[in-house]
Parts: C-alpha cells; structure tokens; sequence
C-alpha cells in the first residue's frame, strides 16, 4: 500500500501516488511469469534468456524485460545472465510442486473483473456473481486449489483451538460451502473417530472427494449437495458447522438466515467456526479486509467484509448467546458461536 505523502520542505511529493498507481505491475508480472510457466521453465534447468523463451515460446525481449522485473520483486535471483528461482517462488511457484498456488493466476479472470469497478460502484451492481451454482461450479474447483494450500496451516489452528482429538472426540462436523474441505479435513486428521458431512454445489463436491481421499478421510465423510441458501442442515444433529471463508460471498440477509439454520443444525454446547477478512470495527483497516470488500463488490451480488461486532450481533440475534474469539496465526481470528 502506498506511503503517507513525504514532505520536502512546503513540498508535498506526489510519488507515493504515482507508485499506487502502477502497482497493478506487481500482479501482471506474477500472472504472466504463472502463465507463462516460467517458474516451472527454471525448475526444469533453463536459466537463460534464451533457453527460458524457448521453453516459453515467446520472445526473447519480453522474458528478459520479465525476468528483470521478477527479479526487482524478488522472485526470482540473477547472478552472471542466468535466472533461479527463490525459496518462495520454488514452493508456491512451481506447478509441479505440492504446494502450488498459481492456478488462480492462471487466467485473467479476477484481473478482468476489477476492471468494472468503477461501473459496479456507480450502479451497485455487478456482471459476476460467483456465489450462484453456474459460476460458482466453473469458478472455485480452480481458487480451491489455491485455498487448499493457503488454508492448511490456519485449518489445523483452527482443529487445535475448538480441541479436537484433545478435549473433544468423535466429533460429526458440517463443513458449509466445502470447497476442497481443508478446514474440516484438519479436525478430522487431529480427531480419527470424527465424521464429516460436506456440502457445496454437486460441480465442486466432485473435487472434494479428490482431497478427501488424498488426505485418507474420505470413508468417514457424507455429502449434502445443494446451495447453502436452500439445503436442509437437519436439527440437532451436529457438533461443529465450519464456515472458511464463506460469509464475505452472501451478504447480511443470507448469512442471518445461515446463522439461525446451523444454530438449529447444532447440539446443546454445539460450536460455530468462522473464519473470514475482518476489519476493524470503525472499517478504518487493516487493508486486504477493506480490499477484500471491493473484491466481493465486484464478483458477488450481495457480498462484503463484516467486523467482529457485527458477527457478535448477528450470531447473538441467531441464538448464539456466547460469542468467542481464538487468535489462529492468520489475518483474523476465529469466531466461535456456541449454542447454550
């Protein structure tokens, strides 16, 4: 994010402003290195201009104005006219790699949608609406990829903090709007008696039963297929409801009628986890939150970022008389709702 203004003197320089605006290089340069497969070239022995642009077919201009900038944004290295890759971009970068995380990246298609913004802000209303089964099946079998990744590490916090395998056993776990399951698949490699029910749209449930076997859980999981808005989650029947990232894509009617549904799916002593970009209560920060808002502004109908108090409101308002929170290493904490 750009600086405050530098004062020289009575001299106020405009640069930080200048810097905001071209900042959308950062991501074109990381887009084209992914779709260009550039990391994947380097991991494969090319380390040259020219052998990277053979790889890459294109030409040998453009990688090598590329590969500098990439280089400036330290993700790749440059020593003697031959590139490397970083630890970071060696990781994440490569398609190969487990951990990869550039299938997002890897067509333009967010990149297309905040070129409506400022239309979406004058008509409050947006073309893109990824919460709907049409878009939502073609858009998340590829985000989730990305999510599975970015998401592991936060989901076993999560397992950690509401204690399963520890304090609590044989859990029966509602994952809501699954995607590829990592938060519910951590609560069950942290608890080997739980049991899971997954529910997404039928497009995207065909992936989840691809991680669920990858992570060895898939016999103890049952599918609800359907739009979170309509299914039926039963009464009484569950222990944990996750929401990861779920509530910024439905809005404040939606995510009301969700809370007061989970809060009847729910045991006595029967939890709620959300896991969301919070901003603070007076919506002054921190910046991917608010960003965060815009983005749903673009590609969802009713969508945003909402603030702890908010949660602690509409979860009150749903039954929930007890409202926690539990820090789990991520850009905002867990919110927990227990059901009395």
């Amino acid at each position: 994010m750009a600086q405050p203004p530098e004062q020289t003197g009575n001299m106020m320089s405009p640069e930080p402003l200048l810097q905001m605006s071209m900042s959308y290089a950062h991501s074109r340069v990381l887009s084209a290195g992914v779709q260009l497969n550039i990391f994947s070239h380097i991991a494969a022995g090319n380390k040259t201009v020219k052998d990277i642009a053979h790889a890459a077919k294109a030409s040998q201009r453009g990688i090598s104005m590329l590969l500098d900038a990439m280089v400036a944004f330290q993700i790749l290295t440059k020593s003697h006219g031959q590139y490397s890759l970083t630890p970071l971009s060696e990781r994440y970068l490569v398609r190969e790699s487990p951990d990869y995380v550039g299938a997002m990246m890897e067509d333009d298609r967010l990149w297309l949608s905040w070129g409506h913004l400022v239309e979406v802000i004058r008509t409050g209303h947006s073309p893109f609406k990824v919460e709907h089964q049409s878009e939502a099946e073609q858009f998340f079998p590829v985000l989730i990829r990305t999510l599975h990744v970015m998401n592991a590490e936060p989901a076993k916090r999560v397992a950690h903090a509401i204690g399963a395998g520890k304090t609590r056993s044989g859990l029966h776990v509602l994952d809501v709007a699954c995607g590829s399951g990592v938060w519910s698949i951590a609560v069950a490699e942290a608890d080997k008696e739980a049991r899971l029910t997954m529910q997404d749209f039928p497009g995207v449930l065909d992936h989840t039963r691809e991680y669920l076997r990858r992570h060895d859980v898939a016999d103890r999981c049952n599918f609800l297929p359907g739009d979170l808005k309509q299914v039926d989650f039963a009464e009484n029947r569950f222990d944990v409801a996750l929401l990861g990232n779920i509530v910024h894509s439905e809005g404040e009617e939606s995510s009301r009628d969700l809370f007061k549904r989970l809060h009847r799916a729910l045991k006595q002593d029967g939890q709620i986890c959300i896991t969301d970009m919070i901003p603070n209560d007076e919506r002054t920060g921190p910046p991917f939150a608010l960003i965060f808002a815009l983005n749903m502004l673009i590609n969802t109908e009713e969508g945003g970022t909402y603030t702890l108090a908010e949660y602690t409101q509409w979860l009150n308002d749903a039954g929930f008389s007890r409202v926690e929170t539990a820090d789990i290493g991520s850009h905002s904490p867990l919110i927990v709702g227990i059901k009395d």
